[in-house]
């Protein structure tokens, strides 16, 4: 039996748990005869779905903490894939081991901001002490490493491909775009609905705090709107205990435009997804995103789009994105307004839905069980 080993050791929430869970029953769904064995931490454990075909190992949070993960991964992982005779390593993680594997390994990507300057600078600008800034950089060429390891390596989108094969120009080779489905949204949800006259123009980002989500760009877009008498209301989930949250909040007052947010926290998908179809339009002002499913799942339900000009931005909302330059507010107001205008709305919503259906879990997995199979033949040939 074709037994493939996916590590998720440290994923707990957010995007990565969601393309795990995602691809996990869809992968599981078009190979049911093969073994997979999902190896995991108690936080996500309970969030993954419970299949015949798969099997979960447990790792204690207490060895895979700190410095400690790198000793897991050059000794118990490896180890692991001996004693289950392992076909192939599925590393979601975005590392993979420099001690040598009894097995192919496939590697998916799934930060950006490693092959990133400008991500880089702002991460080191907001460390706190050289330690950390120390720990930033190792882990960054810990990635790196594992890029040019890795027998082949999954990426979402050209843009980062492109990235890495310009940081590490040797591995152009091995890299295999395969974007990713709808994010927490069901495809095919119904559409949005355009903003009445006389109502709030409901302005979504939503989307966690980051060194580069460029929250700044929105909320003085808002206050433009506002002074020039549009009335918008900027929809959030941003989790209030957070001090980078509290920052971009406090921006907000300092702007005279907190009695126009309307900041829900952190929701659960359900509640996600019902705070999407509330919406008339989203915004991503994002600097640098490996993916970006906030835009996925705005566009899956119709929602027109004002995105920042960046390559990934671009690419994935395609012809739907209306652009602004990452730090122009004035342009994203202009784009903004203009979406109160019935005929603006519907071509842009129309737009969006047709960009959303390149997006298919269904799809990602077939890409990934072929891109498997692949090496899984490659192997039996050495």
């Amino acid at each position: 039996m074709t037994c493939i080993v996916i590590n998720v050791v440290s994923v707990r929430e957010g995007g990565s748990l969601v393309v795990l869970r995602q691809l996990l029953n869809a992968m599981c769904a078009l190979r049911p005869a093969w073994q997979w064995l999902v190896v995991t931490n108690p936080f996500a454990v309970n969030q993954l779905p419970v299949l015949p075909q798969v099997d979960y190992t447990l790792v204690d949070t207490a060895l895979i903490d700190g410095w400690r993960v790198r000793l897991w991964y050059e000794t118990a992982l490896p180890k692991l894939l001996a004693e289950r005779q392992a076909d192939l390593l599925y590393s979601q993680t975005n590392y993979v081991p420099s001690s040598p594997l009894p097995c192919p390994s496939l590697l998916l990507v799934q930060h950006a901001g490693h092959f990133s300057v400008l991500f880089n600078q702002l991460t080191e600008q907001q460390l706190p002490h050289f330690l950390a800034k120390l720990s930033w950089r190792l882990k960054k060429r810990w990635v790196r490493s594992s890029v040019e390891r890795a027998t082949q390596v999954t990426v979402q989108t050209t843009a980062l491909a492109t990235a890495i094969a310009n940081t590490l120009p040797h591995t152009a080779n091995k890299l295999q775009v395969i974007p990713h489905g709808p994010g927490l949204l069901a495809e095919n949800r119904g559409a949005a609905q355009q903003p009445m006259s006389g109502s709030a123009l409901r302005i979504g980002y939503i989307t966690k705090a980051g060194v580069q989500k460029n929250f700044t760009v929105v909320l003085q877009a808002l206050a433009l709107l506002r002074q020039r008498g549009c009335n918008a209301v900027l929809v959030l989930t941003l989790d209030e205990n957070l001090a980078a949250n509290q920052a971009v909040l406090a921006e907000a007052n300092a702007l005279g435009i907190a009695h126009a947010l309307e900041n829900h926290g952190e929701l659960a998908p359900p509640a996600v997804a019902d705070l999407y179809a509330s919406l008339h339009c989203f915004v991503f002002a994002s600097l640098c995103e490996s993916f970006g499913f906030p835009l996925v799942e705005a566009m899956t339900i119709g929602l027109p789009l004002c995105v920042a000009n960046t390559p990934s931005n671009c690419e994935v909302a395609g012809p739907a994105a209306q652009v602004f330059e990452p730090h122009d507010a004035n342009a994203l107001a202009e784009l903004l307004q203009n979406l109160t205008i019935s005929r603006v709305w519907q071509q842009q919503a129309q737009l969006s839905r047709t960009q959303a259906q390149h997006f298919s879990w269904a799809l990602a997995a077939q890409r990934n069980v072929a891109l498997i199979e692949q090496l899984l033949v490659e192997r039996e040939k050495q």
